[in-house]
């Protein structure tokens, strides 16, 4: 089978792998470096940006171990920083490039597009070139959205890509949504000495989550000195000189040398002749699929970002792999997002996966609920950073964990032991008897499950004592 990848994301790549694995011959069409937007512009350097972050707020606590300074205390260079979040992705890019020589793809580098059933139009530099498949997967990501109220200069009022062109840090930087992308941008700038402003369209930050998980993040900034202004939903994005100003629906007015539009993405659809074969597209650009990553054209699947949804690179991994496998007639089941893990790299970390509390309040499913705060976890108490819990949700009869939450030190690395335990229907009394490392973050996690069990013991009338 002809077997052409529009894109190569996590998406594309997984896909690739899969299906050359299954005898394809597979091509991957790309109109930038290889590993995509993640890769490039998105997940990967932002993320090196927070390691930054991370690295000032270890100094900040090295004075209460015994670090001294004598020679006053270090900054962040922006430019150098940027430049190493650039590496960083060129890096991983290269990583790409050899996994797809490994499977023989054959790499093609141009702006693709379907000209008719079974034909891609690819526009590269040496000009047009036609490629014939017997199946399309489109993995093309999605882009900033720039809401219409908003005067997106990218110098004064930025879209999360101009992060890497900036040549100092704001003075007074207002950040628009108060999502994922929106706190971590937050916390770095906060973190390098801009005065940042968080504005939050909704009653919270970090609405996906938890209360009580989202109030820890929202308390921790404020110790920082961070301002944060929930409800208030933009209406109106302004550059006026040298300053930008933002009003909300409610009236009120903020001010700042720049602004960062974090209001989501944006499906990249634009372009791709997806229209001319019947692949039917959603309101903000999204392809329509099935849960085996199918659209409305039979040779044609789509996964990733341009899918809409959950845009994490573990979700775009999972559906590159699933489309292969169905494009090659495999069976395959359809895909689900309850073992899928996503993070937010704040400080504290927040991470989560499968049903939450909130989630399960509003869908009216019982469940039992357990907590385990992180202040006297010894890993944590090393590291100075002490805040947060693990929280999971369990069935009540079954004992089986259907999610949890984690905010707190290295919830990211924690994460993948429930996101498992999703996954494998385990119950709350398997983690309990799983041993955890002395001193780590996951004795934590070890104990809440103890706790869990223990209850789940002392509802069935065993006689206990639930710690």
């Amino acid at each position: 089978m002809r077997f052409v990848i529009l894109g190569s994301g996590p998406a594309g790549y997984a896909a690739a792998s899969t299906a050359a694995a299954l005898g394809a011959e597979v091509t991957i069409v790309d109109r930038m470096a290889l590993g995509g937007n993640w890769t490039m512009t998105d997940g990967i350097p932002s993320k090196t940006l927070l390691q930054v972050s991370s690295s000032m707020a270890e100094i900040e606590r090295a004075e209460s171990r015994g670090v001294v300074f004598e020679h006053g205390r270090p900054h962040v260079d922006l430019l150098r920083a940027e430049a190493h979040a650039r590496y960083i992705g060129q890096h991983q890019s290269r990583g790409v490039r050899e996994r797809l020589d490994l499977i023989e793809a054959t790499i093609i580098y141009g702006q693709g597009a379907v000209e008719s059933d079974g034909v891609l139009v690819v526009t590269t530099e040496r000009g047009p070139r036609t490629l014939e498949y017997d199946h399309l997967l489109v993995c093309t990501g999605a882009a900033p959205w720039e809401p219409p109220f908003a005067q997106v200069d990218h110098q004064r009022v930025l879209n999360t890509r101009d992060v890497l062109g900036l040549e100092a840090f704001p003075e007074q930087l207002l950040v628009v949504g108060a999502g994922a992308t929106g706190c971590e941008f937050a916390e770095f700038f906060q973190s390098c000495g801009s005065r940042v402003t968080l504005l939050s369209s909704r009653p919270q930050i970090l609405p996906s989550e938890d209360r009580d998980v989202a109030d820890v993040v929202h308390e921790a900034f404020l110790e920082r000195g961070m301002a944060i202004e929930v409800g208030a939903r933009a209406s109106d994005v302004e550059r006026i000189g040298e300053r930008v100003h933002v009003r909300s629906e409610d009236g009120r007015e903020f001010n700042g040398s720049h602004a960062i539009i974090c209001m989501g993405m944006r499906a990249h659809t634009e372009e791709l002749g997806l229209e001319t074969v019947g692949v039917e597209v959603g309101p903000r650009g999204e392809i329509v699929t099935n849960g085996c990553c199918r659209t409305t054209n039979e040779h044609i699947s789509a996964a990733g970002d341009v899918t809409g949804g959950w845009m994490l690179a573990s979700t775009a991994a999972m559906q590159g792999r699933i489309s292969a496998l169905s494009a090659l007639g495999r069976p395959v089941d359809p895909m689900s997002l309850d073992a899928i893990a996503g993070t937010v790299f704040t400080r504290p970390e927040v991470a989560g996966v499968g049903l939450t509390e909130s989630k399960a309040e509003e869908q009216g499913v019982r469940v039992a609920v357990t907590r385990q705060p992180l202040r006297a976890n010894p890993r944590g108490l090393i590291a100075g950073q002490s805040d947060g819990m693990i929280k999971l949700v369990w069935d009540p009869d079954t004992g089986r964990v259907l999610g949890g939450s984690i905010v707190g030190y290295r919830a990211s690395e924690v994460i993948t032991t429930v996101a498992l335990a999703v996954k494998a229907q385990l119950t709350v009394d398997t983690l309990a008897e799983t041993g955890a490392v002395n001193p780590s973050v996951s004795e934590s996690l070890q104990r809440c499950a103890e706790r869990a069990a223990n209850a789940r013991m002392a509802r069935a009338g065993t006689t206990t004592r639930v710690a």
